[in-house]
Formats: C-alpha cells, sequence, structure tokens
C-alpha cells in the first residue's frame, strides 16, 4: 500500500480556493469522512455512507492564508476511500487573489 501526502504551504497571503472530492465502496459499517485541515484545525468536512453501491461526496472552500500556512486533507481514523489508477479522489487549490 502507497500512502501519498500532499500539503499545500502558503507562498504568499492570500484568499485561495481548495476543493477535493472522495470515492469510497459500499460497506454497512464504514463511511468515508475526509476534511480540510488548515494549521491543524478542521475547517469542513465531507461524509459519504452507503450499505450499497459507491459513494462520492466533495467540498470546496474559500481560506484566507498568511504566508507558511497549511491546509490539507484528512481522512478520519477508522474511515475508508477507495482509489486506483483513476484517481477517484482529488485534492486541488489556487490563488483567487493576494492579499497585503
Amino acid at each position: 500500500d502507497a500512502t501519498y501526502l500532499s500539503i499545500f504551504t502558503a507562498p504568499l497571503k492570500g484568499a485561495y480556493m481548495f476543493s477535493f472530492s472522495v470515492y469510497g465502496h459500499a460497506n454497512p459499517s464504514t463511511p468515508s469522512t475526509v476534511s480540510i485541515v488548515k494549521n491543524g484545525e478542521k475547517v469542513v468536512i465531507a461524509h459519504g455512507h452507503q450499505d450499497q453501491y459507491s459513494v462520492n461526496s466533495s467540498k470546496g472552500v474559500v481560506l484566507i492564508l498568511e504566508v507558511g500556512d497549511v491546509v490539507y486533507v484528512r481522512l478520519w481514523s477508522k474511515r475508508w476511500i477507495y482509489d486506483d489508477q483513476s484517481n477517484h479522489n482529488t485534492f486541488s487549490g489556487y490563488l483567487l487573489f493576494p492579499l497585503r
């Protein structure tokens, strides 16, 4: 199993847009729950749970960041997501505009 970790570190102060999507296989006892985290604090949560078939969930948020702030997606403890070469799970962000 390979674990991939993406952490965004703000290069400048500004307003940034972040979004993510997650994919989970049906499992009656294990939901898919992830959150966008800024400097160690949960900002938004996406949750999906389904007994049959698959489940998708996504979220987006605009954050005001200072230089050096970090943003990443965290999978909650005892939760599952599924991925393969189709890249079902994504995390992206971009600068909307700089601030002084």
